[in-house]
C-alpha cells in the first residue's frame, strides 16, 4: 500500500536510503518527508529517481514543518504505514495520530545507550570506543553510547584518561581536514545542549571538561559546543536518563555485573548498548 515516510535531520541521505529500499522492495509505493533543516540530498535523491524513469506516483516527495505536514501523513486513512526516525515525543504523536485509522507504525526513537566498561577490558580500546561513541557527529546520534558505565576499580583512571582525550580534540569547519567534530546543528539544538548543563549542575554533577561554547575566535560564528564529560552522576540524575543528542557523556560506577545490569537497564530506551570485557 501507501508507505509514508519521515526522516531525521541528522543522516539524511542513509536515512532517505534505509526506507525508500525496503517500501519499493516491497511494491508499496511511498510519500517522503525530510527534515525542514536538512532536505538537500532527499531532494537530489528524488530528482535522479525521476530522471532514471520511476512511474509517476510511486516515489512523492513533500516538504514542510512536521507539525503541518507530518500530521496529515500519519493521519491520514489511504496510508497504510507510517515509518518514522526521530525523537522519542514526535514519536508518541505520530503514534496517536496513527491510531485513529489503526495504520501500522515503525519507530525509530532516540536512546541513552550504555557503555559498559568492566576491569578486565582493553583499557586504550575502551577510551578509543568512549570517545568514538559519545562525540562522533557532535553526538548527534541516536545510538550514541552517551552514558558510560565503569567498573570501581579502574574508574578513577578512565575518567582521567578520558578527560586527557577529550581535551585533545579538535573541533572546527568540516571542510578541514584536521577537524575531528564539527558543529551541532542548530542554534535552538545548542540552547538545549546548554540547558542541560544546567540540569546536570542542579542535580549535583561535575561538569570535568567541556559544558559550553568553545573560545577560540574563529568558532565564534559556528554553532559549536566543546566536548563535554559529566562526572559524579547517578542513574536518578536527568542529565543520565533523558538523551541530550550533543557531545555529551556522563560517567557512573558499578561493583559488579549484577549491578550493571541493573544499571544498564534503569532506562526508558532500549536502542542500543556496548559491552568491553575479555
Amino acid at each position: 500500500g501507501v508507505v509514508t515516510q519521515i526522516t531525521p535531520w541528522n543522516y539524511p541521505l542513509l536515512q532517505a536510503s534505509w526506507k525508500i529500499a525496503p517500501a519499493l522492495a516491497t511494491g508499496c509505493s511511498l510519500v517522503m518527508k525530510p527534515s525542514e533543516i536538512t532536505p538537500l540530498t532527499t531532494i537530489r535523491v528524488f530528482e535522479l529517481m525521476e530522471e532514471v524513469g520511476f512511474p509517476k506516483g510511486t516515489i512523492n516527495l513533500i516538504l514542510g514543518a512536521g507539525s503541518e505536514v507530518g500530521d496529515v501523513m500519519s493521519g491520514h486513512d489511504e496510508v497504510d504505514l507510517v515509518s518514522f526516525t526521530g525523537g522519542i515525543e514526535t514519536g508518541k504523536h505520530i503514534m496517536k495520530q496513527a491510531a485513529d485509522n489503526v495504520t501500522e507504525v515503525a519507530l525509530e526513537l532516540g536512546g541513552k545507550n550504555p557503555n559498559i566498561i568492566f576491569d578486565d577490558a582493553d583499557f586504550e580500546l575502551a577510551v578509543d570506543q568512549a570517545l568514538n561513541g559519545g562525540y562522533f557527529h557532535a553526538g548527534q546520534v541516536c545510538s550514541a553510547g552517551s552514558r558510560i558505565l565503569v567498573h570501581n576499580d579502574i574508574k578513577d583512571k578512565f575518567e582521567k584518561a578520558l578527560i586527557d582525550r577529550v581535551s585533545k580534540i579538535k573541533i572546527g569547519n568540516g571542510f578541514d581536514q584536521d577537524t575531528e567534530m564539527g558543529p551541532v546543528i542548530s542554534t535552538a539544538h545548542r540552547e538545549k545542549i546548554e540547558n542541560y548543563m544546567e540540569v546536570a549542575k542542579q542535580d549535583g554533577a561535575t561538569i570535568a571538561i567541556g559544558g559550553k561554547r568553545p573560545e577560540r575566535e574563529d568558532l565564534q560564528a559556528g554553532l559549536f559546543f566543546e566536548p563535554t564529560v559529566i562526572t559524579d552522576c547517578d542513574t536518578s540524575m536527568r542529565i543520565v536518563q533523558e538523551e541530550v543528542f550533543g557531545p555529551v557523556v556522563t560517567v557512573e560506577g558499578f561493583a559488579d555485573e549484577e549491578e550493571v545490569i541493573r544499571l544498564a537497564n534503569d532506562s526508558i530506551y532500549g536502542l542500543a548498548g556496548a559491552v568491553f570485557t575479555k
